[in-house]
């Protein structure tokens, strides 16, 4: 079967009759191509490795994928599929709360993506263009530019005021019964249905104990976000519907007759409106859209959904939206870096080099800093003059990075600089320490939309920047990057096994006798039993010794 060739016919059925409802779509689940494709996807994602109830990661599904596709695809077919519920747990948030993420079983993340991949296509003709989050080449560079290009509004006006708005506790509290019917308005198989309300009813499980889920889609769950955005496709549709979707025309009678028009986007849950008119009726604004809400079995936070005007600023996917004074003397709109983004960078490069880890190495650090450099700036760098910002951080990354190692090496600052420096920057072996300066601004392009299921263009999605996964630099085993890096200088890069020459960055280090045969784990790291090998050999000689250790009493 061709995948790709299917879901471009779903997608394009469903543009052709907006009324149709899809039958017999279950058959494609069961299909051991498509659980193949499901399974690459999953099988290349972040956290592959983090088991799930089961505790079975995904090296052990792929020690005998052929046959554990084979089992999953039977019980599919059998209906005898059944998910697990969710392993519960926290990751911090910024204003140092938590948050829950639930982490499915392999076999379910691979069944989760199958449907995804069926559903998303039919979908992607019906969701709304100001919908952003979580969708196939969207992301939130489109939202903040769809923002920043329309600020100017009508009659040289403008938007004034602006709901930020937020629904409280969003994926934990959407209706079960409320979103089956939604899915049901283009979905006719009720086998997909009765899988997809299995997942939902799950349960998770949180220290040993399991518990219902009667409301919400876990987050963390592959599907999760296209549900979501699923069942609040009703808001975008009222909005379009209602204020939107109108000509120039009945936008300027509107004006004339004293009442406002709206600009607005959503991502995921978070949502802003803009309004051309006054407070009192971006306040109407607000009130209705908390009925609509109300309505649909969710609550809009009071606390969270403020009226701002647009002179203040409003914070919207981590950038500042404001209108303020231009070079020219005019008020123009600007997107801003928040002065708290640059704090919270601020504060991850002190954590990743703190003075208490300088027993790490230091690739590994300067590798970790770059990540936070990189992600950090091409995040923000379609802002207005990031370059000011960037020079602002550069002399933060450089003189933290220039302590850690004078107190790493027991050297001076101009030490540090003689031994470690190279044009104003810092290199080890062949790591160089990139500074934020680097990187040059980019201009706010909306792009025109197009259904990625039936345009040409490759589909592609968006990963997010995010603190909380931000590797720090800390070795599983402390020096493991400088122990790699003595390795190849004095071992070479050439596959001890199979003979392959190899760049220094293929190439992987492992032990010659493995760490559990010695008494003192330390004495494996030494340089004699180390070998250079390539990453086919390294992950056949890891298959034979994990079949070995599996089979020792």
């Amino acid at each position: 079967m061709n995948i790709g060739e299917m879901q471009r016919k779903l997608s394009q059925w469903a543009e052709d009759d907006q009324e149709r409802k899809f039958k017999d779509l279950y058959s494609l689940l069961c299909n051991i191509e498509w659980l193949r494709v499901a399974h690459k996807k999953v099988n290349s994602n972040r956290g592959r490795e983090t088991a799930g109830i089961d505790r079975i990661a995904m090296w052990n599904f792929n020690e005998n994928l052929d046959n554990n596709l084979d089992k999953l695809r039977e019980e599919l077919k059998a209906k005898t599929f059944e998910p697990c519920p969710v392993l519960r747990v926290y990751i911090p948030k910024p204003n140092g709360k938590e948050r829950p993420l639930g982490i499915p079983t392999i076999k379910d993340r691979i069944v989760q993506e199958a449907l995804r991949m069926v559903l998303e296509p039919i979908w992607e003709a019906d969701f709304s263009n100001r919908s952003y989050g979580f969708r196939p080449n969207r992301s939130t560079y489109d939202a903040i530019s769809y923002i920043g290009n329309h600020l100017t509004g009508l009659s040289g006006k403008g938007y004034q005021w602006v709901i930020e708005g937020d629904i409280s506790s969003y994926f934990d509290t959407i209706p079960h019964r409320r979103l089956n019917k939604a899915v049901k308005k283009r979905v006719a198989d009720k086998d997909i249905r009765d899988l997809l309300w299995n997942f939902l009813r799950a349960g998770v499980m949180y220290r040993g104990k399991v518990k219902e889920t009667l409301a919400g889609t876990p987050q963390g769950g592959i599907v999760s976000p296209l549900l979501a955005n699923i069942y609040l496709d009703e808001l975008d549709k009222y909005m379009e519907s209602n204020y939107l979707d109108i000509s120039y025309g009945q936008r300027s009678r509107r004006r004339e007759k004293g009442k406002s028009n709206f600009l607005y986007v959503r991502y995921a849950d978070d949502f802003v409106v803009l309004c051309n008119g006054t407070k009192e009726q971006a306040q109407s604004m607000k009130d209705e859209l908390k009925d609509i809400i109300k309505n649909m079995g969710l609550t809009l936070s009071e606390e969270k959904t403020k009226i701002t005007h647009i002179t203040e600023g409003f914070t919207f996917l981590g950038y500042k939206i404001i209108r303020s004074l231009g070079i020219s003397g005019k008020m123009v709109p600007k997107v801003l870096i928040p002065e708290s983004a640059v704090k919270r960078f601020q504060h991850k490069t002190r954590e990743i080099l703190t003075q208490n880890s300088t027993k790490e190495s230091t690739s590994a650090k300067i590798i970790a800093q770059n990540r936070l450099t990189t992600g950090w700036c091409q995040y923000y760098r379609c802002t207005s003059s990031p370059g000011y910002f960037f020079e602002k951080l550069r002399p933060e990354v450089y003189w933290n990075m220039a302590h850690w190692l004078g107190r790493k090496y027991k050297l001076s600052i101009s030490e540090v600089i003689q031994k470690y420096g190279k044009d104003n920057t810092f290199v080890n072996n062949d790591v160089t320490l990139i500074m934020p300066s680097e990187y040059k601004a980019k201009k706010l392009m909306t792009k025109t939309w197009h259904n990625p299921y039936t345009g040409t263009e490759n589909i592609e999605r968006e990963h997010l920047f995010s603190y909380a996964e931000l590797w720090t630099g800390t070795d599983q085993r402390q020096n493991r990057m400088d122990l790699r890096e003595e390795v190849i200088e004095l071992k070479g890069t050439t596959c001890m096994i199979c003979g392959i020459n190899l760049h220094p960055s293929e190439v992987q280090v492992d032990h010659i006798k493995r760490r559990a045969t010695f008494k003192d784990p330390r004495d494996a790291d030494q340089l004699s039993n180390m070998e250079v090998l390539c990453t086919l050999c390294h992950r056949e000689k890891t298959k034979i010794e994990r079949k070995v250790l599996s089979r020792m009493p």
